[in-house]
């Protein structure tokens, strides 16, 4: 066991000793409670009724006391045990789902605390908050025991989070912790300690998370949002209580509210970059009412987070123009620099595929190849450790300028540079009516050009109809056309923007194969004659071939057929030549290895003689292109 390990056992252990006063001065009821805030799901509380639990589209059942399992992902046994269902009965509101909260509030309380899972404080801070935020749905009515053992708990296990917070994750995890050190402190105020120690965490914690940009570290979208939606707790439990905000707090809602806003497509949903996964966009409208409930400012650039946003006319455009998140702030990070995202007013058209924790999903779909990017088929972009972090942060270039209202970006990536590929480079221009989309995806290296293939991922929700040369993407409201001098063709995609993954398709481009220049060897100039011999003479030619000297054709008969053939059919002139040797090429009066007196080397001067013809050039293999040129077009009408 490592020093640190053993020390957190030790504050744990310590922490459950309770406080020097001892629990006999524990209320029977907290002093005060903030409701949540947030709609519960009504089928997954009807699912929890019937002892099953859905989360992240998994059904799983129930047993009574069973808090975890070997086969249970850690998100689904974390979930479990956070108690945050308890707004899905909540929301169901009947007798059953009370009486369903209170028995597995009461089946939690009757483990021993020494054998309670206690360990990581953000799920133990996010089960305190979910316990106080219901208190009068599930416990007001419940009797005196079991509201006194319901107040013990969670001075004990408040108490841990003091000792363990903030724990390893640098997250929004982290802000679960405090919201459940927050929610005991306005419940027992008494407890000075309990809010001594979130105001001593929380301002540390913003200053970590929250860029100057406003832009969360982790450079997902997703994060963004539940890292706002515990900040928006934190706020009106704060006002409830009649305690001042602190000053960091309210100044990161000022400025990651209108980052939230920027990464929204037109029907309201997150663009999916980083591990972001589906959210309602009213549940988004929420968070963003309850963080900042005034002003509708949409963040127009992120110098930091290096998320680009670029709005033209009805058309919005998402672009991942940074590195990877620093360590720390990568457990989400994915493949997925130089990708975008495009939507057309309420349409989505061009996405990523997504995120999952789904068996098999998650690292698929962290590479390359589930992004509207360049990837190489054989070579990753990203390069992650066993514990799932990265192991290499390609160097991301963005730069953005605008030319008479239209946009023009240009990023660059060295992520395959040590595959020998070159820097990977792309060029995006979009027309300030936001009609036309165009690109150019290519890597420059030396040598032969890579492999690669060009992908973007369609929304489920668009129809492909194929032309001959065109590829038409159909919404409810718009025909766009796609174009490209590669090889395009359609093949089939998934999407994991909805509750569950969705077939779709996607536009593949390969690079086109273009003809190499001829291998044409230059001539090598003739020696100069001996003084005195004579020129060399050339035969004549002509430009044109009619005019060429030459013995006419003789008409195609069988006579003439078979008087130039023998028996056997060989020619006559070759049966001529075989049988009676030339007497130049053999003189009997000459030994052999001696010249004749014509054909020694000084007679070979005398001789004219007429060049032969230069052989054809040498042709190359059609070489691949290194680059695709490409565009999505809006058509009118």
């Amino acid at each position: 066991m490592g020093l640190g390990r053993w020390a957190r056992d030790a504050r744990l252990s310590l922490a459950l000793l309770g406080p020097l006063g001892g629990l006999r001065s524990v209320p029977s009821a907290p002093a005060l409670t903030v409701r949540d805030l947030w709609t519960g799901d009504e089928a997954g509380g009807e699912l929890m009724v019937r002892g099953h639990a859905s989360h992240r589209g998994v059904t799983r059942p129930l047993s009574h006391g069973r808090w975890t399992a070997p086969d249970w992902p850690d998100e689904f046994r974390d979930w479990l045990q956070s108690f945050t269902w308890l707004r899905d009965l909540r929301e169901l509101g009947t007798d059953s789902a009370r009486s369903k909260a209170r028995a597995m509030v009461a089946t939690w309380l009757g483990q021993p605390i020494g054998e309670t899972p206690l360990q990581n404080p953000a799920v133990t801070g996010a089960r305190v908050a979910a316990w106080l935020s219901h208190y009068d749905f599930y416990a007001a009515s419940a009797d005196e025991d079991f509201r006194k053992n319901l107040m013990t708990r969670v001075v004990l296990e408040a108490r841990t989070v003091v000792a363990l917070a903030p724990g390893d994750r640098r997250d929004w995890s982290a802000f679960q912790a405090l919201k459940g050190l927050l929610a005991a402190a306005i419940a027992l105020p008494e407890h000075s300690g309990f809010l001594a120690r979130y105001m001593k965490l929380i301002d540390t914690e913003l200053e970590q998370q929250a860029l100057s940009d406003g832009c969360h570290a982790s450079r997902s979208p997703e994060t963004q949002l539940l890292v706002l939606q515990e900040l928006a707790e934190m706020r009106v439990m704060l006002q409830s209580a009649r305690i001042p905000i602190p000053t960091t707090m309210a100044a990161t809602l000022d400025r990651m509210t209108p980052v939230l806003r920027a990464f929204r497509h037109g029907d309201g949903r997150l663009a999916l970059f980083n591990g972001t996964r589906p959210h309602p966009a009213s549940r988004i409208d929420s968070i963003i009412a309850r963080a900042l409930p005034r002003g509708h400012v949409v963040a127009r650039g992120l110098p930091e987070g290096r998320l680009v946003r670029l709005s033209a006319g009805d058309t919005l455009l998402f672009v991942d123009g940074g590195s990877p998140a620093p360590h720390g702030f990568d457990a989400l990070a994915h493949a997925g620099a130089l990708s975008f995202e495009l939507s057309s007013g309420r349409s989505q058209l061009i996405v990523n595929c997504g995120a999952s924790t789904l068996p098999g999903w998650s690292e698929a779909l962290r590479e390359a190849a589930a992004h509207s990017v360049l990837s190489l088929p054989s070579t990753p972009a990203l390069r992650w450790g066993r514990d799932g972090r990265l192991e290499s942060r390609p160097k991301v270039a963005c730069d953005h300028a605008v030319l008479d209202a239209d946009h023009l970006l240009e990023l660059s990536s060295d992520a395959y540079v040590h595959a020998g590929a070159g820097v990977y480079r792309r060029r995006l221009y979009l027309t300030q009516d936001g009609g036309d989309l165009r690109g150019e995806d290519r890597l420059d290296g030396e040598g032969p050009a890579s492999e690669f293939v060009l992908r973007f991922h369609l929304h489920p929700g668009v129809r492909v109809e194929l032309e001959e040369t065109d590829i038409l993407l159909l919404t409810e409201t718009e025909t766009w056309r796609f174009r490209s001098d590669g090889y395009s063709s359609i093949e089939e995609s998934v999407y994991l923007g909805g509750r569950t993954p969705a077939k779709t398709l996607q536009i593949v481009v390969r690079p086109a194969m273009i003809e190499a220049a001829p291998n044409i060897e230059t001539p090598v100039a003739a020696e100069p004659h001996e003084e005195g011999a004579p020129p060399v003479e050339h035969a004549e030619t002509t430009d044109n071939p009619d005019t060429t000297d030459h013995e006419p054709y003789g008409e195609y008969t069988e006579a003439s057929v078979a008087d130039n053939y023998d028996a056997e059919g060989w020619p006559q002139e070759t049966v001529e030549a075989l049988e009676t040797p030339p007497a130049e090429l053999h003189d009997p009066n000459v030994a052999s290895g001696e010249w004749a007196e014509d054909q020694s080397p000084d007679g070979v001067d005398k001789l004219t003689t007429t060049p032969e013809e230069p052989p054809p050039p040498e042709t190359r293999p059609a070489e691949q292109a290194r680059g695709v040129r490409w565009a999505f077009s809006r058509l009118d009408g």
